[in-house]
């Protein structure tokens, strides 16, 4: 659906969706980082292995999770949007060609 047939509050209402899934992506990367981080910290972080569990390398592993949050559920909301702007747009088209057909008759 091109961009100016949706309506201002629509796109405000997409922007806030896309703004919420990226926030709740973000929160479930950095819990899952976290919670792996601290699994292989407690497994691994022996002897040769402790050069990797140094802070910088913790600070990307969560930092990198977090954008895996972010991309994954940017996506799926997108995909979400796109279905249900596809379904409005049937809506509105199976009305036109009603109210057309009504007005042949």
């Amino acid at each position: 659906m091109p961009r100016s047939s949706v309506s201002r509050e629509r796109m405000e209402q997409i922007n806030s969706q896309l703004l919420q899934a990226g926030s709740i992506g973000l929160l479930k990367g950095v819990l899952v980082g976290l919670l792996s981080g601290y699994y292989f910290s407690y497994r691994y972080n022996h002897g040769q292995n402790q050069k990797f569990f140094k802070t910088p390398y913790k600070i990307w592993y969560l930092v990198s999770w977090g954008v895996v949050g972010i991309t994954f559920s940017a996506e799926i909301a997108k995909l979400n949007i796109a279905q249900s702007l596809a379904e409005e747009e049937d809506i509105k088209r199976s009305e036109y060609f009603q109210d057309q057909l009504g007005a042949k008759r």
